[in-house]
C-alpha cells in the first residue's frame, strides 16, 4: 500500500467524517492536531497495528428504541475511508429497489416508487391490492460475520480491477472492522435502565460469538445492504 496514496485518502475520509460533528468533543480534540494524527493513522495502517478505540453505547428512543454504539472520531475516518474504496462497486450489483443509506435514495424516493407500484398494483385505484409488510427480526444483530467478510471479499476478488486499492490491505482493514467486538471496553452512556425493554435480540451484548453489527457505523450500514442484497 503507497503511504503517500493513503495518506491522501486519510485526509478526504477525514473531511467527510467531520460533517456535522464538528461541535462534538471528540471531533474538536482530533482536530486541534488532525495533520500529526492523520500521520500517525497512516503509519498504523501501513504497519498493519491499527485497532478500533472504545466505543459509547446508549439507548436512542427516537424514532424507535434501539441500541446505538458510537464509535470513536478515528474509527470513523476509517469508515469513511474503507466506504469511499468499495462503495462504487457494491452500488453496481444492489437492486433498483434497495434505498437505505444510498446516494439519490432513501425513504422518500422509496415512498414515490411504492406509490407508483400500487397505482399499477390497483390500476390507478380501481381495484383491490395488496401489500405484504416484512420486518428481519434482529437483523443487524443477527448478522454472521463470517458469511458477511467471505461475500465482501468475493465480490471485491470479481471486481477487483476496480478497486483503487491494494487487495490485501482493503481486505485486512475490512476484517479488522467486521470482527472487532465494540461490547468490550465499551463506555455506556445514559442509565442502564434505559435497556429495560429492549428485545435481547436488538442488543448486542446478547449476540452470538461472531455475530451482529453495531447500528451507528457508516460501514454497519453499508454491511447490512451487502448482506441482504
Amino acid at each position: 500500500m503507497d503511504k503517500d496514496e493513503l495518506l491522501v485518502d486519510l485526509f478526504e475520509a477525514y473531511y467527510q467524517a467531520r460533517k456535522n460533528k464538528r461541535n462534538t468533543h471528540s471531533c474538536i480534540q482530533y482536530e486541534m492536531n488532525y495533520e500529526s494524527n492523520l500521520i500517525a493513522l497512516c503509519d498504523r495502517l501501513v504497519n498493519r497495528t491499527y485497532q478500533p478505540k472504545s466505543s459509547i453505547c446508549f439507548i436512542s428512543f427516537y424514532p424507535v428504541k434501539r441500541e446505538v454504539f458510537a464509535a470513536s472520531f478515528e474509527d470513523r475516518i476509517i469508515h469513511h475511508l474503507i466506504f469511499n474504496y468499495i462503495n462504487h462497486i457494491f452500488e453496481d450489483t444492489f437492486i433498483h429497489d434497495s434505498y437505505s443509506c444510498r446516494k439519490n435514495k432513501g425513504t422518500s424516493y422509496g415512498i414515490k416508487r411504492i406509490n407508483k407500484f400500487i397505482r399499477g398494483a390497483s390500476e390507478n385505484y380501481t381495484k383491490d391490492a395488496y401489500i405484504l409488510k416484512l420486518d428481519i427480526k434482529g437483523y443487524f444483530m443477527s448478522i454472521n460475520k463470517h458469511i458477511l467478510y467471505n461475500q465482501i471479499l468475493k465480490t471485491l476478488s470479481k471486481f477487483w480491477i476496480k478497486l483503487k486499492v491494494d487487495f490485501d490491505f482493503i481486505a485486512w482493514i475490512i476484517k479488522i472492522i467486521i470482527f472487532h467486538n465494540p461490547t468490550k471496553d465499551v463506555i455506556i452512556k445514559g442509565k442502564m435502565t434505559n435497556w429495560v425493554g429492549l428485545p435481547k435480540d436488538k442488543s448486542l451484548f446478547y449476540a452470538k460469538k461472531d455475530t451482529g453489527l453495531p447500528i451507528g457505523n457508516l460501514t454497519s450500514q453499508l454491511f447490512g445492504n451487502i448482506y441482504l442484497d
